[in-house]
């Protein structure tokens, strides 16, 4: 899917866009594992005559602590900085499990920064698209799932997530009002996810249905995959609820008069900005919004 992929757009912030091909840190790294190599070649790869005169010279006593400790210090180096970047990115799905967001997208921007490999960087930086996709930043999302998507790093080390990435594309999308390129993403999951189940797939199929004007269609997904729905939690199940209600409005507002108050009585509570990057370039969801006495979580 080059197209898609190439559309999207890179953050400004160098800590959150892909390693570059030549890094400097492995530049670093190659530059010193090669000099021990050939420091250890060329001591082991002597004549017996040489080696006679190195003994002479306590070389063996020398050298060989001396490589011990080289590589000590470079493993425990790296494993310090690995820790680092695990304690980022383990309190960031901390706080995004408890419903936080904000603080989770700033531990996640802390991950990106502290990693040192490409893959450790794309989970980071796309578990942060999620936290701003989350909050309703949907340019900025945009970016970070770009970063993520260009990096080529999910696929192979974190293949559910290279799977779950075009719902939440698609999602960002279409609350930009770009429904073309929302179903493109779409068509793109269900490549990746082949017989898999879809994952984040199903909040913006209704959206779109709803959006479109086939609220039946919408219903009859819903209640399809009724398994995918619960699976979802916080923000994305309150938005799913949501656009049950606006469904069953849209179909019959008086025959389903019970169904429509109990998916809004199950909204509750809500919080400000749970709708508002929904109905921000959808009139009909914002009147309704308004009706419904909801315009505060917009």
């Amino acid at each position: 899917m080059e197209g898609p992929v190439n559309e999207l757009p890179l953050p400004k912030e160098s800590h959150l866009t892909p390693f570059p091909f030549i890094a400097p840190h492995r530049v670093v790294a190659w530059g010193v594992w090669i000099g021990i190599f050939l420091v250890a070649y060329n001591f082991f790869s002597v004549s017996r005559g040489e080696r006679a005169a190195q003994e002479a010279l306590g070389g063996p006593r020398f050298f060989i602590p001396f490589l011990v400790t080289v590589f000590l210090t470079l493993f425990a180096f790296f494993y310090w900085r690995l820790r680092r970047w695990a304690g980022a990115y383990h309190q960031g799905v901390s706080f995004f499990s408890a419903g936080d967001e904000q603080e989770a997208s700033r531990r996640f921007e802390e991950a990106a920064r502290r990693a040192t490999q490409g893959a450790q960087r794309a989970v980071s930086v796309a578990m942060m698209g999620q936290c701003q996709l989350a909050l309703g930043a949907t340019g900025h999302a945009l970016e970070l799932f770009g970063s993520a998507e260009r990096s080529g790093k999910l696929r192979s080390s974190v293949p559910a997530m290279h799977r779950w990435m075009p719902g939440l594309i698609s999602m960002a999308r279409f609350a930009e009002g770009d429904l073309a390129s929302a179903r493109a993403w779409l068509a793109e999951g269900r490549k990746r996810n082949g017989d898999l189940p879809p994952i984040y797939a199903l909040l913006p199929e209704v959206a779109l249905l709803c959006r479109e004007g086939n609220p039946a269609a919408a219903v009859s997904t819903m209640d399809a995959r009724a398994g995918e729905a619960d699976a979802l939690v916080g923000r994305d199940a309150r938005r799913l609820k949501l656009l049950r209600a606006f469904a069953l409005d849209a179909m019959d507002p008086v025959g389903h008069a019970a169904a429509i108050d109990a998916a809004l009585a199950s909204l509750q509570p809500v919080r400000p900005g749970d709708f508002g990057f929904l109905s921000a370039r959808w009139p009909e969801l914002q009147s309704f919004l308004e009706r419904r006495g909801l315009s505060r979580a917009a």
